[in-house]
């Protein structure tokens, strides 16, 4: 049976346990586990992508400079002007024109301020998106480090039983030597302790395995003897908040979908600004006894698309349902979130009300134990009965153990749940 539970246990997706020469927290598993995942150097990209990104929108502001050069052949010539009397001004078939522009932006509309607060949104909620993904190690480091827990007190039970077992070969060896005992009970208690030095070198090699998945999830160098520290038991885990990251990414996504809704009013502004042009041809537009052969103009520009107008309020009604959409999804979590914390909730009680029989259990094995080896000792029942009082005695201390460690588990994952 106990067998079986701790399969069940260790049959769990694997999780990242910390270490400490005094002793490995649950809380320091997860830093390390944190700091070592790959995905953790998503923060600075996106963070640099944000800073890139509001840079290039605070160059909408920066003097804008445009140059064009025409250079055509003038199939039909342009129109020639010349006083009475005065020879026509000599055709030229080739004109170069050249246009310079300088145009300074004094106020776009708000679109500027729209795009650094949308890059800030979108920035959120990518650092949201990466704080859940961080965030789910916590279930595999929660079934490493109790997992390994379990493994301990199975181990710290094991020595227990061999140190029984011990007593009774050395008692049996005694009666036998004195012609009081057969040479089949000595070698019933050696079968007994040989099995369970199996099941000590099978509970070994499962903790090594263990603790290198630990020392791999922490990038933390980890030794075999490496110990836990257990964790204490959370009494009021019912008054928890939920601080799931979850809950963040929505509230960011739903900054994202209000940031960008400014576009929408930024399309129905004007936008007002400065310009300088300068516009040279060559050779020159001969009128008369004149020839002109470049242009300066300055003065203020003002323009304003009314096409905005036309898609205002369908793109806000868009916008609403994208954020409906988001208000379904955090429903949704919630909901599904509360039914987990419920059953949590069930778990933990289960185990409290199965702890609460265990040390009698205990207490009633081992004195069931005494009896049946006074029997023997006054040949009232065979070694087999000795020896199946021992391994119940033992079954009894190693259910306890996993009751409390299973306990603890499902304190720390209905934690894990609230985001605790």
């Amino acid at each position: 049976m106990i067998l079986v539970a701790l399969g069940i246990l260790l049959l769990r997706p694997p999780l990242s346990v910390g270490q400490a020469s005094a002793g490995l927290t649950i809380d320091s598993c997860y830093a390390m586990a944190g700091r070592n995942y790959p995905l953790i150097r998503q923060y600075d990209l996106i963070e640099q992508s944000k800073e890139y990104t509001i840079s290039n929108a605070n160059k909408a502001y920066l003097p804008q400079i445009s140059i064009t050069g025409i250079g055509a052949y003038i199939i039909s010539g342009l129109p020639t002007i010349s006083l009475p009397n005065s020879p026509p001004s000599e055709k030229k078939d080739f004109q170069f024109i050249g246009i310079g522009q300088l145009s300074q932006v004094i106020w776009d509309g708000g679109a500027t301020k729209t795009q650094k607060n949308v890059a800030k949104a979108v920035a959120g909620a990518d650092k949201a998106a990466v704080d859940i993904s961080v965030y789910d190690l916590r279930d595999r480091i929660n079934q490493l480090f109790f997992g390994i827990l379990v493994i301990d007190e199975q181990l710290s039970q094991l020595d227990i039983l061999m140190k029984n077992l011990n007593r009774s070969l050395n008692s049996v060896r005694l009666t036998h030597d004195n012609g009081l005992s057969y040479q089949s009970d000595v070698d019933e208690v050696k079968t007994e302790l040989l099995n369970a030095g199996q099941r000590k070198i099978e509970f070994t090699y499962t903790r090594k395995g263990f603790v290198d998945m630990l020392s791999y999830m922490t990038g933390k160098p980890l030794e075999e003897s490496t110990r836990l520290e257990k964790p204490v038991v959370l009494e009021s885990y019912a008054s928890l908040s939920n601080k799931r990251p979850e809950l963040s990414l929505y509230a960011s996504q739903q900054r994202v979908v209000e940031a960008s809704s400014s576009f929408d009013k930024v399309a129905l502004m004007p936008k007002f600004g400065v310009i300088a042009m300068g516009v040279l041809i060559e050779p020159g537009i001969s009128f008369a006894t004149e020839s002109m052969n470049s242009l300066a103009i300055a003065g203020v520009s003002v323009s304003w698309n009314t096409g905005g107008l036309y898609k205002f309020h369908t793109n806000k009604k868009l916008n609403q349902i994208k954020l409906d959409k988001i208000t379904n999804q955090q429903e949704t979590f919630s909901f599904n979130n509360t039914l987990q914390l419920k059953q949590g909730s069930y778990e933990i009680e289960k185990a409290k009300e199965i702890i609460r029989n265990d040390d009698e259990i205990v207490l009633l094995k081992s004195r069931i134990r005494d009896a049946y080896q006074l029997k023997y000792d006054n040949g009232m029942c065979s070694m087999n009965d000795v020896i199946n009082t021992i391994n119940k005695e033992s079954e009894a201390r190693c259910n306890q153990a996993l009751h409390n460690i299973q306990l603890l588990l499902s304190l720390y994952n209905y934690k894990t749940k609230t985001g605790n």
